[in-house]
């Protein structure tokens, strides 16, 4: 019994270092990264990210979502800026791009994502801006 149990301890422990890998960063301290899932329509992306980075993202989108909010109360057209959002890390660099002025409403709105790794594979998707805004509270809630 006592045997059973250390090996359900080490499995348990073995899944969360799985998912949470930490590195060693240039300036002296860990980074934690664990995997953010984004889903882009029928494509499901797992790219390994950290909360500094989800925190940059969400701030990223909370403008977004403002600018939407502006342009609903706006009396006049207007050119609204867009929003371009980039993230690099040793392995793997994240590109966000999103033109309010295509789209009437946040609800609408798409994000052009690209995705390229140091090795130099590139992948460029279009996901609604809800639904990468969702994959990205849900990675903030653990």
């Amino acid at each position: 019994m006592l045997q059973l149990q250390r090996h359900r301890c080490a499995a348990n422990a073995q899944q969360t270092f799985s998912r949470l890998n930490v590195k060693l960063h240039a300036a002296g301290g860990l980074i934690a990264t664990r995997p953010l899932v984004l889903h882009a329509g029928d494509t499901t992306m797992t790219v390994p990210f950290t909360t500094e980075g989800a925190h940059q993202l969400q701030e990223a989108f909370q403008k977004l979502f403002q600018t939407f909010a502006e342009k609903q109360k706006a009396q006049r057209p207007k050119r609204w800026d867009m929003m371009e959002w980039r993230h690099t890390s040793e392995d793997i660099g994240i590109e966000v791009f999103c033109n309010p002025n295509a789209y009437t409403t946040a609800f609408d709105a798409k994000l052009l994502i690209t995705l390229g790794s140091r090795g130099g594979l590139t992948v460029t998707t279009e996901a609604r801006l809800s639904a990468i805004a969702s994959d990205l509270d849900n990675y903030l809630q653990g």
